[in-house]
C-alpha cells in the first residue's frame, strides 16, 4: 500500500504532467497555425526583397533554394519541425543570421521589462486589492476598488501616452525601465487588485473569520492572512497569464517608448514577412506560457493540498 505523503506526491506529478501535455499540445497548436497561416495570407518575403530592390532574381532564386521555400508546403513544415527538434529555428529571411541569436539579442530588455513591470504590478494590485477588501463599504476601500477597475478597462496604449505626458508635464526623464516598468505594472494591478478585492471579500465572510471576530479577535494582520491564504492558489494562476502577457505582450510598451526588445522585434518581423523570426518568437512565447504556469500550478498545489483531490 502507497502511503499518504507518497500518493500526495504522485498526484502533484499526475497533476503536472496534465500540465505539460496540454501546454506542449498548445505550444504546436499555436505553431503549426502560425506556420500555415504567414505562407498561405502572408506576402512572399523574397518578392519583398525583389521588390526594394535587395536582390536581383538570380538572388532571390539562391534565397528560395537554401532556405527550402522552393518545397512543398508539408515538406517544409517537416524540416522546420526536425530542426526545431534540434535547436535550431532557422535564419532570418532579411539578415542572413540565426533566429536564435537574433531573439537572445532582444531577450534582456523584454525580461528586463516584463519582470519590473510584474513586480510593481503584484505590488500594486496586492495593496488595492487588500485596501478594498479590508475597508469594504467605507471611502478608502471604494476608491480602492474603483482604481482596480479603471485600471483594468483602460488600454495599455493609453496608459502608455498619458504617463508619458505626466512625465514630461513634471520635466521627469526617468530611466530606460522605469516609466515603461510602470505602465505595464498599472495595466496588470487592475485584474490583480480586482481578483484579490472578490477572493478576499468572500474569505473574510468565512464561518472560521466570523467566528474569530465573534470571540473578540480583532482585525490584524494575523487575521487577514488566514483571509488571504485561500486566494493564493487563484491569485498565482492569474500571476502566471500576467507574466506570459507580459512576456510576449510588450509590443505596446516598447513601441510607445521607443524601447528594443522581442515586442517590436515581432512587429518589424511581421511586417517584413521573416517568417522564421515570427515563428521562433511564436515558440518562445508558447515555452514561457506553458512553464510560468506549470510552476503557478505546483505553488498552488503546494499551498493548498485540497486543490490535489479536485484535479
Amino acid at each position: 500500500m502507497v502511503p499518504a505523503p507518497d500518493r500526495s506526491r504522485i498526484r502533484i506529478l499526475n497533476q503536472l504532467l496534465r500540465r505539460l501535455v496540454s501546454g506542449f499540445l498548445t505550444a504546436f497548436a499555436a505553431l503549426t497555425l502560425t506556420f500555415f497561416i504567414l505562407r498561405l495570407i502572408g506576402t512572399d518575403p523574397v518578392d519583398s526583397l525583389m521588390a526594394q530592390g535587395l536582390a536581383s532574381p538570380h538572388q532571390a532564386e539562391a534565397i528560395r533554394i537554401k532556405l527550402g521555400l522552393d518545397q512543398p508546403l508539408l515538406q517544409q513544415f517537416g524540416h522546420y519541425l526536425l530542426g526545431l527538434l534540434q535547436g535550431d529555428l532557422g535564419i532570418s529571411l532579411y539578415t542572413q543570421r540565426s533566429v536564435l541569436q537574433t531573439i537572445a539579442e532582444q531577450f534582456r530588455w523584454t525580461i528586463e521589462l516584463a519582470f519590473s513591470g510584474l513586480t510593481i504590478g503584484i505590488l500594486l494590485g496586492l495593496t488595492l486589492g487588500v485596501t478594498a477588501a479590508w475597508w469594504d463599504g467605507q471611502f478608502i476601500g471604494s476608491l480602492a476598488a474603483t482604481c482596480a477597475s479603471l485600471l483594468t478597462a483602460v488600454p495599455v496604449a493609453f496608459i502608455g501616452i498619458l504617463t508619458l505626458w505626466v512625465a514630461s508635464w513634471i520635466m521627469l526623464s526617468g530611466s530606460q525601465v522605469l516609466l515603461p516598468a510602470a505602465v505595464l505594472g498599472l495595466a496588470s494591478s487592475g485584474p490583480i487588485a480586482r481578483l484579490i478585492y472578490a477572493n478576499l471579500q468572500q474569505s473574510l465572510m468565512s464561518p472560521y473569520i466570523l467566528a474569530a471576530q465573534a470571540r473578540g479577535i480583532a482585525r490584524n494582520f494575523r487575521l487577514l492572512w488566514h483571509g488571504l491564504r485561500p486566494v493564493l492558489p487563484p491569485l498565482l494562476s492569474l500571476i502566471a497569464l500576467e507574466a506570459a502577457f507580459l512576456f510576449t505582450g510588450t509590443v505596446v510598451t516598447e513601441t510607445v517608448f521607443s524601447r528594443p526588445g522581442l515586442g517590436r522585434l515581432m512587429i518589424r518581423a511581421i511586417l517584413d514577412g521573416d517568417y522564421p523570426i515570427t515563428q521562433g518568437l511564436v515558440v518562445l512565447a508558447a515555452i514561457f506560457y506553458t512553464t510560468s504556469h506549470v510552476l503557478a500550478d505546483w505553488l498552488a498545489l503546494l499551498i493548498d493540498p485540497r486543490l490535489q483531490e479536485s484535479s
